[in-house]
């Protein structure tokens, strides 16, 4: 298994920044491998909640299901595959700090086959993600207002 994990602190409220990170449905608009992100309800994570992810993976579009297996709100959110390709793990940690919030995101990935010849370069790789994806949602919190009122608004689009 390889994992990579990064932390940001984002100059915002925390209740502000779980709101964006810990609905899967806003991932297609910060994490750049997901496609699309369809949730079997809308809203934050819930434990048991089921969704789809479509992503895009060495080149090649792949659909994994996902159950989210741990949900405490303002301070994290975990899911794990149920079926797919791939066999994934994501974990994400909200801490307040003063008034900002330090987010951890954890992605862990099983390698099996062929895939374990390449742990070094996946490695590499998952953490240079990890990190862009999570700069990614950090500006994108800190610089669009009322971020929450606009992502809903491009899932309607």
């Amino acid at each position: 298994m390889i994992t990579a994990r990064h932390s940001e602190l984002i100059m915002m409220p925390l209740t502000d920044v779980y709101g964006v990170m810990a609905c899967y449905a806003y991932d297609e608009f910060w994490r750049k491998a997901v496609l699309r992100s369809e949730q079997d309800t809308t809203g934050l994570a819930r434990s048991g909640q089921r969704f789809r992810q479509v992503m895009q993976l060495l080149g090649q579009e792949i659909a994994i299901d996902v159950e989210v297996t741990a949900a405490a709100p303002n301070r994290r959110v975990a899911y794990e595959t149920l079926s797919g390709p791939l066999e994934l793990w994501d974990q994400r940690i909200f801490e307040r700090i003063d008034k900002v919030t330090r987010v951890t995101f954890e992605l862990s990935v099983e390698l099996t086959g062929w895939q374990r010849l390449m742990a070094p370069l996946l490695v590499h790789q998952l953490e240079q993600q990890v990190r862009a994806d999570l700069l990614t949602v950090k500006n994108l919190i800190e610089t669009t207002p009322d971020v929450l009122f606009y992502l809903s608004q491009r899932l309607l689009a």
